[in-house]
């Protein structure tokens, strides 16, 4: 070898050598935009939990935008005092915001889950809801006019992307029966509303396997959904909620809704995981229920995955469902949710699980 071949081999070694080192210690928020890690919130938060939040780097902040709630009544000004604070809040700690539009007032359909898609005045209602939201929360939106009086020198965090409706696969969420045809048809009004509107419309995540009856498997939903006539072209991003106990099943979800955007020619959408979480109250009776070391050992795992494949799979955002246990588990156990009232990064006293030491270190926190 000559002198300076081995000089060339020495350099190259040293790069490679620097390489490996920075791989090692460089934190998964440095491969990833601000926003990618988030949370669920399964209970309004306290100012003091977005605190929280941002100081562990919390990219993403996802609440319901529950129209139900909003306007009960037909004919009503939109009251936003229940959204307010939490956009306030989570702007106030550098957080982006993913609103969830979700939920039928009982002027605009039989019950909170169907969507209102059965007059034209229950769809005309939708869309002025969708259109207020926006004139309120978007870019240029009326809140941060106020916002940025109350709060000089503070960055406005306004909505960029619109989540419409959730588990629509599901007939716990999507009422009288999941079907891809409606929903089509609420993508279809909504888009109508937010014609010009400068964010992403986001489809509503879906779990995989819904055991109830007349559930849709999540890939078989988005098979059927893109068979639909225009369907494709009514959203910017496939949701998911992946859940499972292990995960070959979280894989086995998000792969098997690639294989069908791939199969509609949809290869460049990107998909988002707006839920992702397991519970952490130690016992044996739902296979999603780990201990509180599970719980960590499963975030740990998870996120790793995601991160490790996420050019393959196109992955923009994974959401932590929770970010802390509700005071109450009632509304979620009674038959909706049987295991959520644990999966939070906090307990209800607000003390810390060693999931949520796990989440900073994804998310770069100091």
């Amino acid at each position: 070898m000559n002198q300076d071949h081995a000089k060339s081999r020495c350099a190259l070694l040293a790069t490679v050598a620097a390489a490996l080192v920075l791989a090692v210690t460089a934190t998964p928020a440095a491969a990833v935009n601000g926003a990618f890690f988030g949370t669920v919130a399964a209970e309004t938060p306290a100012a003091e939990e977005f605190a929280d939040m941002g100081a562990a780097n919390v990219g993403t902040y996802r609440f319901p935008l529950d129209w139900s709630q909003i306007q009960p009544t037909e004919g009503t000004p939109h009251d936003w005092s229940a959204i307010d604070p939490q956009v306030e809040n989570a702007a106030l700690n550098g957080i982006e915001v993913l609103p969830v539009a979700y939920g039928s007032p009982e002027f605009a359909a039989g019950e909170r889950r169907e969507p209102p898609l059965g007059s034209q005045q229950a769809k005309q209602g939708w869309k002025d809801f969708l259109t207020a939201a926006v004139e309120r929360y978007g870019r240029g939106g009326e809140f941060w006019t106020t916002f940025e009086l109350e709060h000089p020198g503070v960055e406005p965090r306004p909505m960029t992307a619109l989540q419409l409706w959730n588990e629509q696969n599901s007939p716990t969420f999507y009422a009288p029966k999941p079907s891809p045809k409606e929903y089509a048809k609420l993508l279809k009004i909504s888009n109508q509303a937010l014609a010009g509107a400068d964010l992403a419309i986001v489809l509503g995540g879906m779990f995989g396997t819904p055991r109830r009856n007349q559930g849709i498997y999540s890939w078989k939903f988005l098979k059927r959904l893109y068979k639909v006539k225009g369907a494709k072209k009514l959203f910017d991003a496939v949701a998911l909620h992946p859940y499972s106990p292990n995960l070959s099943g979280v894989t086995a979800q998000i792969e098997l809704a690639r294989k069908q955007m791939r199969k509609a020619k949809d290869r460049k959408t990107p998909v988002w995981i707006t839920e992702l979480g397991w519970g952490s109250a130690g016992t044996n009776n739902h296979p999603l229920v780990k201990s509180e070391d599970g719980q960590r050992k499963m975030l740990r795992k998870s996120f790793n995955l995601v991160l490790d494949r996420k050019g393959k799979w196109k992955i923009r955002r994974v959401l932590w469902f929770s970010w802390r246990d509700p005071d109450t588990d009632e509304d979620l156990v009674g038959g909706v949710c049987h295991w959520c009232g644990s999966a939070g990064l906090f307990a209800v006293d607000l003390e810390p699980k060693p999931a949520f030491d796990q989440y900073r270190k994804f998310t770069g926190a100091p």
